[in-house]
Formats: structure tokens, sequence, C-alpha cells
């Protein structure tokens, strides 16, 4: 049972990023060098009723074709494959209950989106699978046994796909201290395309649809501007809360039933209309995807991206 909890408790860190969930994650177990390679496991993909035995190398491919764009340049490829791989290790010593032993993993209880071979093809076109396939395949070899630790110990590399100019500080956007995890600049993000989304609403049917979420929400036609406020921002813009006329909410909460990119957004009034303006695309805590594949077309190394989005951190082999 304990276990059961414990990987419940992984998918909705990763999927979630409940803070209260981080914090017992943080302070529940640590994870080391000694510790991950004192394991034996497994990695299960199921699949039409199908279970297909996976090594480490072959699920990093699937995570990073699941997660980056592949004409991404290699040496950001290569970054995501340490965070991939960082991320497996770190979830499955959490998920072993008493210590390293003999385990078996489903992809789904590693709480990141993967993809198997079969469907990469349809993914990104019959015209570009061997190409792609060779490079994720070069970045995965490229970094073979490769992890990311701080202070000795593997990290939790959060990331998302564009950042809003920095990234967030994980105080501020988890209220949890986690060092490598600070606020840093991410100035090319906002060359992005999918940086800046508008979206534009009459204000009675903005109403309804955040009644649909938010029952409880007291709004009205008229004093829409009055009622809808942010009530609290991050220092790098990202909505912490905002009130729904007599109910408080999370930017979070917003964010997800509006369907918007990001909880860094503002509301405005355009021509009797309500205009939301969003910035980036994710959570905005670790490495930001396309800041990564900026920083590799500019000459960084796989090693200088992970170090500068991740504070203090350094990349070690487990050989």
């Amino acid at each position: 049972m304990k276990q059961i909890f414990i990987k419940t408790l992984v998918v909705c860190v990763i999927v979630l990023l409940l803070p209260y969930i981080l914090t017992l994650f943080l302070s529940s177990n640590k994870v080391n060098k000694k510790s991950i390679e004192a394991m034996n496991f497994k990695i299960n993909y199921e699949s039409n009723g199908q279970i297909e035995d996976l090594d480490l190398d072959t699920y990093i491919m699937g995570v990073i074709a699941a997660n980056m764009p592949a004409g991404y340049h290699i040496e950001a490829l290569k970054a995501q494959a340490i965070i991939a791989r960082t991320y497996a290790l770190y979830n499955m010593a959490l998920l072993t209950e008493e210590g390293p032993s003999d385990e078996i993993f489903t992809t789904w209880e590693l709480g990141i989106p993967y993809i198997d071979i079969s469907d990469m093809k349809p993914y990104w076109g019959a015209t570009d699978f061997a190409t792609y396939y060779s490079k994720i395949e070069n970045a995965v070899q490229g970094t073979k046994d490769q992890v990311l630790v701080y202070d000795g110990e593997l990290v939790l590399p959060l990331f998302f796909e564009t950042g809003a100019g920095y990234t967030r500080n994980s105080i501020e956007a988890l209220n949890v201290d986690i060092p490598y995890l600070s606020s840093v600049e991410s100035s090319q993000d906002v060359t992005s395309i999918n940086y800046l989304k508008i979206s534009e609403y009459y204000i009675s049917d903005l109403i309804k649809l955040l009644n649909n979420h938010f029952p409880e929400a007291i709004l009205s036609d008229d004093l829409f501007f009055d009622e809808v406020i942010v009530t609290e921002r991050d220092s790098t813009g990202y909505v912490k809360t905002i009130n729904l006329g007599n109910l408080r909410i999370t930017g979070e909460e917003f964010a997800k039933a509006l369907g918007l990119n990001s909880y860094n957004f503002t509301l405005e009034q355009y021509n009797g209309n309500v205009r939301i303006v969003c910035k980036g695309v994710g959570h905005g805590i670790g490495l930001s995807q396309y800041g990564s594949n900026a920083m590799a077309r500019e000459g960084s190394l796989y090693t200088d991206i992970l170090s500068h989005y991740y504070m203090g951190t350094e990349v070690i082999s487990l050989e």
C-alpha cells in the first residue's frame, strides 16, 4: 500500500507540481550515486495489451522524442537526455520501498511522457524519421550513464517548453527552497513563435466559461474588471492568485480552466471585450527547452546549458 501511494505521488509531482507533495518528496528520500548503482531494474511499456521490456537507453530515447522537438540542436538534445535519465533514476529510487532492489517500473509510473519507436514515424513523418531517430540516438549515446547532481545527490530536473524571459524561483513558485531551481535569465525565449498568445472573449462568454469551472464565483458583466483581479504575481510575472469576485483561486487553476499556455498572463479591456495576453508555455521552473536550443545554437555545450538552468549542479557519470 505504501509503495502504491508513493507511485501515485511521483506522477502527481511530475504532472501537477503540487508544492506540498514536492516538499514530501524532497524530504523523504536522498538519492545518490551509490543507491542508484545498487539498483537492478526493468522498464515496461504497455500498448494495445502488449508489454515491451525497455532498457534505459531505449526508454530515454522515447522520452526525448515525446518531450522535445527532434529538430533541435544536438547539444540541446543531449541536455534533455541527461534530464530524462536523471528523472528516471530519481523516480526509480523514490518508488523503491525499502532501498535499492530488483524492481519493475512502468513508463506511466516514471511520470513523464514516452512514445514507442512505432509511434515515432507517424509523429515525425516518414521523411524525417531516420534522421531524427539517429539524432536522438546520438544524443543518448553521447551522454551515456551521465546524470545531473547537486551536492552529490540526483536532482529533480523540472523543465518546460518556453519561458517568459526568466525562469521561476522555486521558493516563489512552489514554496520550497530548491537551490538548483533558482530564477535565471532565459531571454532567448522571447523570440519563440509560441512566446506570446493573445485570446479575446466576450465578457458574457468568459463569465460562463469561468462559472462552468468555478460555479461558486459570483461575476457580472458590468463589473467584470472590478471583480476579476490578479492579486499576486511572482517576481517573473507568473500569477499566483487571482480573484473571481468572491472567490480566490490560483493562477494555475485559472490558466487550466481557459486552456492558457502558462500562468504568466494579464487581462485587459479591449473594445468592450476581455483580452488575455499569455507569455511562455509551461510552468516556467527549471530548464526552458526553447532557451536550451537557443544556447546550443549559439555554441553552448550541453554541460553549459545544464549548469545555466540548474545552478550549482554538475554532470557526473555512473560508470
